[in-house]
């Protein structure tokens, strides 16, 4: 019947609710948790020259591009409050230096170790040190599901405000081993002065939340090809 239907996703919904206290992967607290660890695919995090490119070198506490203009693109050294002070401003939140590349975007990318449900990748960014003097960057999500890679959205950072952007899945996914999500920093015309602050985090629902999520019909299964 479509009460009993009704009232069994209501009462399933209601028990995601009270389980919902989820595990968040967090960009900056791995880098405090790792910080001199080298970029590797094996990370949970790590950065690449452009999307899909090779990896970027490690050099102590960040990620970089040797021999490119100015070593960049590059990622990871870590922003702290009133660091990196500029026309553009100090960093207002703790998070890590992302510079783009001349028409080569910096890219980080999560690639969870084990089987893990996601929701959006959530990112907050900002112009700090001499950002002011160039014309902002791009960001743009994707997603890298059983082996389609699709755009999630892009937005652009300018002017002096932190901003706090989510890029949804469709649905709540479940990532497995080979899926990810990437985030490219693009030069938005001119990657002089990139200078950014950013964080980026995924809030997972815990085990028992994404399984009553699917008996109630509120998650699509995924076929693997």
């Amino acid at each position: 019947m479509k009460t009993s239907s009704l009232a069994t996703v209501i009462t399933l919904a209601s028990l995601v609710c009270s389980a919902a206290h989820a595990d968040v992967h967090n960009f900056r607290d791995w880098l405090t948790a790792n910080p001199t660890t080298p970029n590797s695919t094996a990370n949970e995090w790590y950065g690449t020259i452009g999307l899909g490119g090779a990896m970027m070198t490690t050099n102590g506490s960040y990620w970089y591009s040797p021999g490119y203009p100015n070593s960049t693109p590059l990622i990871g050294i870590r922003t702290t409050v009133g660091s990196d002070n500029g026309a553009a401003g100090p960093a207002t939140f703790d998070g890590a230096w992302v510079h783009s590349g001349p028409g080569v975007p910096a890219v980080l990318v999560f690639a969870p170790t084990v089987s893990t449900w996601v929701g959006a990748m959530n990112i907050q960014s900002e112009l700090i040190a001499n950002g002011l003097s160039g014309n902002g960057i791009t960001i743009t999500v994707y997603a890298t599901i059983a082996g389609n890679t699709t755009s999630l959205g892009t937005t652009t950072l300018t002017g002096t405000n932190s901003q706090i952007d989510s890029f949804n899945l469709p649905n709540l996914t479940q990532l497995n081993a080979g899926d990810s999500l990437s985030i490219a920093f693009g030069d938005n015309g001119s990657y002089l002065f990139d200078h950014v602050n950013f964080n980026a985090w995924i809030t997972v629902p815990t085990p028992g939340a994404a399984a009553l999520l699917t008996l109630a019909g509120l998650v699509p299964s995924r076929r693997r090809r």
